[in-house]
C-alpha cells in the first residue's frame, strides 16, 4: 500500500489463519485449510484483489481442474465475496466500478489491460486493467500462448500435479512489463482441502512446505506489522484532523502522518524485497474458525462422518493408509478419465449466462446409442449410468445419480430426465440393470424388483422406453461379483471391454470404489463390506459408502457376467492367492 492509497480502511473479521496469509503475503502462498475454514473469502479473494491492485495492466490465470467447475461453482463463489456487505453498508467491490464480469466492453473509467483480452467473455477484468483469465487443466489450450503473472489455483488436491506443471506453470513466465519488482510477479496462490491418497486425491502441492525459510517468515511478519501500525495510525489521524480545531494540536498530528508516511516509505521495499523470493505454507484445520463456526458445527460434523473423513475434512490430518479394496485391480490413474467435455460448445456461453450442465455437453455421450443403468435401490437409491463403445471395445461410466429418503424413485428419475431428456433419442431403449445378490432374502429381492419396475415407470413418464434387464436372472454372489471386477479392471482380457469412469461427474462414485472394503468371513467366502451404509449418515452416503459402487457392480456383472469362466461358479471360494 502506498501512501496516495491509504484513504480507507474497511473492518472485516478474520481467523487467525487469514491474518497470518495476508500479513505475509510472500510470493507463492499454499494454504492446505480444512472444511470451512475460510480459504475462498479469506485468502483467495483478498489475494486476488491485492495482485490486480500491485500488477495494473496484466493477466493472472484462475487455475481448476475443469472449466465447467470454475464457470460454475468458482467465480460464482468469488463473485459472492466480492459482493458482501461491509460495515459501512456498501459491498467490498462493486461490480461496474471495481471489476467486471464477461464484459465485452469495459467501462470508460477502467484502465486498458496491457495486452488485447483474448476471451473476454470468460474473464475478470479490475478497473486497473488487470483481468484473470479462466484456465483448467483439462483444457490445457486455454493457457495456449498466453504469458501470466501469477496463478489462482482452486482445489489443488483435485488436480494432478504433473499435469499443472507440464501444461499451466510454463505459462506463468516473463513479460516486458513494468511489475518484475512486484513480489507477487510469477507467484502463485494456492488453496485445498487436506488430499487423501487412499482416494486417489494429489498431495503434489505440499513439496513447498519444504520450501519454506522459517527465519525469512518471523522476518516479513516484524516487517509488516510495522507498516500495518504505520498505515492504521495515518488513516486514524486523517479521520482526527477533520474534526480537530487546536491549531498545535493539528501541527502535532500531521507531523505523526509525516513521519508514519516515512515508515511507511521505508518499509514498503524491504517487505517487497522479502516477499519477492519466498514461499509460505500453511495448514490448518477447521477450528481456526471456531468462534465463527460455533460448537455445533464440530458436533454435527463429528456425528455425521466417518473417523477417517472427519479427521481429514475437519482436523486436516493427513490420512496415508491404503484400504484393502473389493475393487481389487482398480487405479484411478488407469480407470478414470477427465476430458468429460464438449468445450466448443460450453464456451459459447458467457461467465453472465445462467449455464446447466447436460448430456449433449458430454465429450463421450451418443445419443442415438442405448443408455445402460445400474441401479441400487432402498432408503439411498443409486443410479450409474454408461455407454458402450463397440469401436474402441470401451465401456464409459458417465454419470452418476442419487436420493435419499424421504425422496425416492420420482426425485431420481426427475434427475435423470433434467440431463438426459433434451439430448437422447427416446426411440432408443434404455437397459436397466439391479441386484440379483445371493444373499438378500426372497422379500427383500422381490422388493428389489417392486423398486426397480416402480423406477421403469417413472423414466418412461418422462418419455423414455426403459426395459428390465435382470427379470429371471439367476442369483449372484459377491465372490462372483469381485471375480468379474478382478478381471474387467486388471485390463488384461481381450474378450471384457476396457471400463473407464468420469472423475468429474461420478465424482462420488470414485470415491466410494476407493473405500468399498474387501470382507473375508470365517469360512473363506468373500464378500463386499457394507457396514459403512449402516455406520454413515444417509445424507453423506454417496462418497462414503458401497451405494454407489453397488450400482456399478449390477451393471457390469448384468453386462458382462457371461464372460467369467464356467468354474468360478463352480468354486465360491477363492484362495487367497488366485491369479487374476
Amino acid at each position: 500500500m502506498t501512501n496516495d492509497k491509504i484513504s480507507e480502511i474497511e473492518q472485516k473479521y478474520m481467523n487467525k489463519m487469514q491474518l497470518k496469509v495476508n500479513c505475509i503475503d510472500t510470493n507463492v502462498i499454499i494454504a492446505e485449510i480444512a472444511r470451512a475454514g475460510g480459504k475462498t473469502d479469506g485468502v483467495m479473494a483478498p489475494r486476488i484483489v491485492r495482485v490486480a491492485d500491485a500488477m495494473p495492466g496484466e493477466m493472472s490465470f484462475l487455475v481448476h481442474k475443469t472449466y465447467v467447475s470454475l464457470m460454475t461453482n468458482i467465480v460464482p463463489n468469488i463473485r459472492a465475496v466480492f459482493s458482501q456487505i461491509t460495515a459501512s453498508g456498501r459491498p467490498l467491490l462493486e461490480e461496474g466500478v471495481h471489476y467486471v464480469i464477461g464484459a465485452k466492453k469495459l467501462p470508460p473509467h477502467f484502465h486498458k489491460p496491457r495486452r488485447p483480452i483474448t476471451y473476454p467473455k470468460h474473464s475478470i477484468v479490475f478497473v486497473t486493467g488487470h483481468h484473470l483469465k479462466l484456465v483448467s487443466s483439462d483444457m490445457p489450450e486455454s493457457s495456449a500462448g498466453d504469458s501470466a503473472v501469477h496463478a489462482f489455483i482452486e482445489e489443488m488436491k483435485l488436480q494432478k500435479g504433473q499435469r499443472l506443471k507440464s501444461r499451466i506453470f510454463p505459462a506463468v513466465r516473463a513479460t516486458f512489463g513494468s511489475n518484475r519488482d512486484c513480489p507477487y510477479y510469477l507467484g502463485i496462490t494456492g488453496v485445498t482441502d487436506t488430499a487423501r491418497l487412499d482416494l486417489g486425491e494429489d498431495n503434489w502441492y505440499e513439496e513447498y512446505e519444504r520450501n519454506m525459510n522459517e527465519d525469512v517468515i518471523t522476518d516479513i511478519v516484524n516487517a509488516s506489522l510495522h507498516k500495518d501500525y504505520a498505515v492504521r495510525k495515518i488513516y486514524e489521524l486523517n479521520n482526527a484532523l477533520r474534526s480537530e480545531t487546536n491549531p498545535l494540536v493539528v501541527m502535532k498530528m500531521q507531523e505523526t502522518i509525516r513521519k508514519m508516511k516515512h515508515r511507511v516509505d521505508i518499509w514498503n521495499p524491504i517487505l517487497n524485497e522479502m516477499r519477492r523470493n519466498q514461499s509460505y505454507y500453511i495448514r490448518a484445520s477447521s477450528f481456526v474458525n471456531k468462534d465463527f463456526l460455533g460448537l455445533k458445527f464440530f458436533q454435527t460434523q463429528r456425528d455425521s462422518l466417518s473417523d477417517d473423513e472427519f479427521y481429514s475434512s475437519i482436523c486436516n490430518i493427513r490420512i496415508r493408509r491404503v484400504v484393502d479394496m473389493f475393487f481389487c485391480n482398480f487405479k484411478n490413474e488407469r480407470h478414470c478419465y477427465n476430458d468429460s467435455y464438449k468445450y466448443s460448445s460450453i464456451l459459447s456461453f458467457d461467465l453472465t449466462d445462467s449455464f446447466r450442465l447436460t448430456a449433449g455437453y458430454l465429450k463421450y455421450f451418443r445419443r442415438s446409442e442405448p443408455l445402460l443403468l445400474g441401479y441400487d435401490p432402498g432408503g439411498f437409491s443409486s443410479l450409474v449410468v454408461a455407454q458402450q463403445d463397440q469401436r474402441t471395445n470401451e465401456c464409459r461410466i458417465q454419470k452418476e445419480f442419487f436420493v435419499y429418503r424421504p425422496w425416492d424413485q420420482v426425485q431420481l428419475a426427475a434427475k435423470f430426465a433434467e440431463f438426459y431428456a433434451d439430448d437422447y433419442d427416446k426411440d432408443v431403449e434404455i437397459l436397466l440393470y439391479y441386484d440379483r445378490a445371493g444373499n438378500k432374502r426372497r422379500e427383500e429381492l422381490e422388493q428389489i424388483t417392486t423398486d426397480a419396475r416402480i423406477l421403469q415407470r417413472e423414466l418412461e413418464n418422462h418419455g423414455f422406453r426403459v426395459r428390465l434387464m435382470n427379470e429371471g436372472q439367476k442369483t449372484i454372489y459377491h465372490y462372483e461379483q469381485y471375480m468379474l471386477l478382478s478381471m474387467l479392471f486388471s485390463d488384461r482380457y481381450k474378450q471384457l471391454p476396457r471400463v473407464l469412469i468420469d472423475e468429474n461427474e461420478c465424482k462420488n462414485l470414485v470415491s466410494a470404489i476407493n473405500l468399498s472394503p474387501l470382507k473375508r468371513r470365517d469360512d473363506g467366502r468373500i464378500e463386499l463390506d457394507k457396514s459403512s451404509e449402516v455406520k454413515v449418515p444417509i445424507q453423506y452416503q454417496a462418497g462414503l459408502t458401497t451405494q454407489l459402487p453397488s450400482a456399478l457392480i449390477y451393471l457390469l456383472f448384468g453386462l458382462y457376467a457371461e464372460k467369467l469362466p464356467s468354474e468360478i461358479s463352480q468354486n465360491p471360494i477363492l484362495p487367497d492367492n488366485i491369479m487374476i
